[in-house]
């Protein structure tokens, strides 16, 4: 069977939004325009992000303000996933490292004041306000017997001019090395959190493929939930070299718009 057949059986798409969709702040040329068009072919859609400097609803709302046609339940970040999770323990104690937009939705939840020692800590990105005093107060924490969350596990990003910065999967691994303990990790590369994805199209992995720029969050992340990879090469995987890396895409695409080859009308 051919990579062109193969695609006809596909139910759904995980789509990655910063450096697939849009990059430097600016539509990747086509993309509006190939959401469209995947819409008419009545695939199911989830746009799939570990962007977890914003809420939920500001995401939607660049992108419809981008001109991108997304429904609310068609978005889902780390922060929702970890809601999600923490929701079921609403009595414990928590210690939350994240931006001050992000920090409104977890205002629900029981943060620890004074000395009390939390139950988790979660480490999320805070570029607003780097300060390292948090993260080694998130560190004592976690030596103190809290359980370490993180939001997801990017190593870096490429900020609005495309230069690399360090992101929240390198924070969370470096308290987690200092205090030899292993984190939960609520976005990609994280299985669970595709596999989350799958439970919200009521899809299997033989009928999804994820689509996106990342080699290690979107193409390893989907191969960890037994998902096909699609790498664009575009944001980060403008740099992609097959000769170094261990990671296979199923396939790789010039841009996103590439994918409306593969999946007729």
């Amino acid at each position: 069977m051919s990579i062109k057949q193969s695609f006809q059986n596909i139910k759904g798409l995980l789509i990655d939004i910063d450096g697939t969709l849009y990059f430097k702040e600016k539509p990747i040329p086509k993309s509006i325009e190939t959401v469209s068009k995947l819409r008419e072919t009545g695939l199911k859609l989830l746009f799939l992000t570990n962007t977890d400097s914003k809420t939920p609803i500001t995401i939607l709302k660049i992108l419809e303000d981008y001109g991108f046609q997304v429904w609310k339940d068609e978005i889902f970040t780390p922060i929702i996933a970890l809601k999600e999770f923490l929701s079921k323990y609403t009595d414990k104690k928590f210690y939350f490292v994240t931006t001050a937009e992000v920090s409104k939705e977890f205002q629900e939840f029981r943060h620890v004041e004074g000395s009390e020692i939390p139950d988790f800590v979660i480490i999320s990105d805070f570029h607003d306000n780097w300060d390292v005093n948090r993260l080694n107060l998130a560190f004592k924490f976690v030596l103190k017997g809290a359980k370490l969350l993180g939001t997801q596990g990017n190593k870096y990003y490429l900020d609005r001019y495309g230069e690399p910065v360090i992101d929240t999967g390198s924070f969370i691994q470096m308290i987690a090395t200092a205090a030899n303990v292993v984190p939960r990790i609520f976005g990609k590369p994280s299985k669970e959190y595709f596999l989350q994805a799958l439970e919200r199209l009521i899809l299997k992995p033989d009928d999804v493929c994820v689509i996106g720029d990342d080699l290690e969050s979107d193409i390893q992340g989907g191969i960890n939930a037994g998902i096909k990879g699609i790498l664009v090469k575009t944001g980060k995987g403008q740099f992609y070299d097959p000769s170094k890396s261990d990671i296979e895409p199923y396939l790789v695409l010039d841009s996103f718009s590439s994918i409306i080859e593969l999946i007729k009308l």
